[in-house]
């Protein structure tokens, strides 16, 4: 293992680079650690690494185990290791960036059902993270409406909250971070049957693909976030679009599906009366019926977890069967409440990207990057069922 410094920085690699040659001791006196990767630029900037499974330059589904057994096990253990994707040419300086701000100025693009109540819970929960919240719909009557509404909603003690500010098409990449809540087509109620989201994939890629060339067009640099059906997916089109002709870091495609689908879990297993399910239980994968929910990470049990998995994947089909459309739980779970708190450095439920797969699990964003929940012991038919969901997004052709 090679050591290197530059300025006050430490870094390490299997691979050679034109850096300052550090010592021993240089590597036990720093705060952090920096390894150096090589891992195309299809892949993540920078991660926390947390696990010997991520040692390596190849992503794969095996980083969500927690492995033990390298040379750098007491920097893992210490929290003192992250690493820097170097296939990045501006990796110099873009490590230095915190991709944590103390406030964000958010775009909403989309007003429909759940861009307008996404907007209420970012108007009431989010002050004090983000400093404005930019509208945008073709209906200019919407972006009218919600500017009214949204600027009206008060606490009595006048706590100062989010401004609200319509914005053009060509100002919607004026941003820190962009929410994609654009719907085409809504299936309708009466249909009860079939992956509704899946159905929607083709009309929003289409559209997802025209905002991926505006956002390049504009030298965007911030985040992507995706909260229109099916997430996982149009997190794989956004960033493929991105790419073209364009350098857009996977970090920055984060997809906001899974909130909900641990919240619906969480409703059941409470029904049930599970009540470790609140600690121990969890959610990967999309937002569909790729979903897996085991009902305790520790101690896993099999059937009851897919017996929750059932339930949660059809709760957007009970919905329907009221005669209404299942938007709110998804626009605040998944959306409001999770983008506040990964925009806060809090754990959450969003995608990450596994060698250019987005996928959905529990994660949070620190000054070092992306930091994965990682699991140790796994259960053997826990791990196959997260393996065959992530193959699957691999398959899938955007």
């Amino acid at each position: 293992m090679n050591i290197y410094k530059k300025n006050r920085d430490i870094f390490i690699s299997n691979h050679k680079f034109n850096l300052d040659a550090a010592e021993e001791k240089d590597l036990k006196n720093a705060e952090h650690i920096y390894l150096l990767k090589k891992t195309g630029t299809s892949c993540r900037f920078r991660q926390v690494v947390n696990s010997a499974s991520q040692i390596d330059d190849k992503e794969n589904i095996n980083y969500i185990l927690k492995k033990e057994g390298s040379s750098v096990d007491d920097l893992i253990n210490g929290g003192k290791l992250s690493y820097i994707n170097t296939s990045f040419e501006e990796w110099e300086e873009m490590y230095k960036v915190n991709p944590l701000k103390k406030k964000y100025k958010v775009t909403v693009a989309g007003l429909g059902d759940v861009g307008g109540t996404l907007s209420i819970g970012l108007r009431l929960l989010g002050y004090d993270v983000i400093s404005e919240i930019g509208i945008f719909d073709l209906d200019e009557n919407k972006v009218k409406r919600w500017e009214y509404e949204l600027n009206q909603i008060n606490y009595p003690n006048n706590t100062s909250l989010s401004k609200v500010k319509p914005v053009s098409f060509d100002e919607v990449f004026d941003c820190d971070v962009f929410i994609f809540c654009i719907t085409r087509q809504i299936p309708d109620v009466s249909i009860q049957d079939v992956d509704v989201r899946i159905v929607q994939y083709k009309s929003n890629a289409e559209i997802i693909s025209m905002y991926a060339e505006a956002a390049k067009k504009a030298k965007y640099k911030g985040y992507f976030f995706v909260v229109s059906d099916p997430v996982d997916h149009l997190c794989k089109k956004a960033f493929f679009e991105l790419n073209k002709d364009y350098v857009f870091p996977a970090d920055n495609v984060k997809g906001f599906g899974l909130g909900v689908m641990y919240a619906r879990a969480l409703y059941y297993a409470q029904n049930m009366n599970i009540g470790y399910f609140k600690d121990k239980g969890r959610a990967f994968g999309p937002h569909g019926k790729d979903l897996i929910v085991a009902d305790n990470i520790e101690d896993y049990n099999h059937e009851l977890s897919l017996k929750l998995t059932e339930l949660t994947t059809n709760a957007n089909i009970e919905v329907r069967k009221t005669g209404f459309k299942p938007y709110i739980a998804p626009a605040l779970s998944s959306g409001a409440l999770s983008i506040l708190s990964c925009l806060k450095g809090e754990w959450h439920y969003s995608t990450v990207s596994i060698e250019n797969v987005f996928l959905g699990i529990k994660n949070r964003i620190t000054e070092y990057g992306v930091e994965i929940e990682t699991y140790k012991n796994l259960d053997e038919r826990l791990f196959e069922r997260i393996k065959k969901s992530y193959e699957r997004l691999v398959e899938f052709d955007v």
